[in-house]
């Protein structure tokens, strides 16, 4: 068994000889925010809510024409996967079929004013010629998806160039190419099927592979709350609400990066109050719904989306923080 920060996998048969293998991929009631770890508190049914929505999602990609690692699901929190080779020291000197490509890629239809490219921009690491022009309707929303590539097993994940990310996937720049194409379909499917549902999409990540022909396969999972950075009315409805219990995190976890000290020295968060957990657990639970388009148990899931986002702000200790990540432009890229 293998157990990342939100996620386990059970190895049923391994890749082998450039053939997928089979694995057991169940998500967890656990959760981590901004590189630290797994946190203190687990949201309950926060694994069966993202597994449902992953299913779903599957779904979509698939009458899409997507190729998927996804097989069946299992369990209300388990799916069965085709499972890739991950050559984390780059042995093969590049990757091949049935094989993980080391890196993360990163799709924008919006610039929200908490998004890393303006402060990137600003910092002069991210080339502005790169973002795409704002829509006719202006900030944050985007006239094209943007796609950036991230480092995928290093200690913390860092944006890289195209021509560095080759090098770090060790995949060809046509490969690359063909990836970030396919990346701008997933983004199309999944952004339409929010819109039908009443939510708003601002970007989101996914991860590929090869199948045993080299054909690029999607993995991991998309068109969730982790994975996605759903609105709802204005209000994220994802991963950015765990984010919000730990006012400041974010900046500790950097001082900690740039001064080198050893994660297992880095101070543990406190836990969370009940209310907190209750609160978050339910924005889960109601999102799963919508994704949905509804089911018996919940016949109106905007009203009960609604109020699970008003129960999460009263609980908030400090709710002005909302207003920070909320779905508005920034006055420059």
């Amino acid at each position: 068994m293998k157990r990342w920060s939100t996620k386990d996998l059970e190895i049923l048969r391994p890749p082998a000889d450039g053939r997928p293998g089979d694995g057991i991929l169940t998500f967890t009631d656990r959760y981590s925010v901004y590189d630290f770890g797994v946190m203190p508190d687990e949201i309950p049914g926060k694994g069966a809510a993202s597994a449902t929505m992953a299913v779903h999602s599957f779904g979509l990609l698939a009458e899409a024409g997507i190729p998927t690692h996804f097989v069946e699901q299992v369990s209300e929190r388990s799916l069965r996967i085709r499972l890739l080779e991950i050559d984390f020291l780059g042995r093969s000197g590049a990757t091949g079929p049935a094989g993980m490509i080391p890196l993360q890629v990163v799709y924008r239809n919006a610039l929200p004013r908490e998004s890393s490219v303006h402060r990137r921009s600003a910092a002069g690491t991210l080339d502005r010629a790169l973002v795409p022009p704002y829509a006719a309707g202006g900030a944050p929303w985007l006239a094209s998806p943007m796609v950036e590539f991230t480092t995928k097993f290093e200690e913390t994940d860092r944006f890289v160039t195209a021509e560095e990310a080759a090098l770090v996937g060790r995949v060809t720049p046509a490969d690359l190419a063909g990836i970030a194409d396919l990346t701008r379909t997933v983004a199309g499917v999944l952004t339409a099927h929010a819109d039908r549902v009443g939510l708003r999409l601002a970007d989101g990540k996914a991860e590929y592979g090869f199948d045993e022909h080299r054909r690029p396969l999607l993995i991991d999972h998309v068109g969730t709350p982790d994975e996605n950075r759903f609105y709802f009315r204005g209000t994220p409805v994802c991963k950015e609400l765990l984010r919000l219990l730990h006012p400041g995190l974010r900046d500790q976890v950097q001082e900690l990066v740039r001064a080198g000290t050893p994660r297992a020295q880095w101070p543990r968060p406190n836990r969370l109050s009940d209310r907190l957990v209750t609160a978050t657990a339910e924005v889960y639970q109601a999102l799963t719904a919508l994704w949905l388009g509804g089911r018996p148990d919940t016949p109106q899931p905007e009203d009960r989306l609604t109020a699970a986002v008003k129960e999460f702000h009263a609980a908030l200790p400090a709710p002005e923080l909302l207003d920070r990540i909320g779905l508005v432009g920034a006055s420059a890229k």
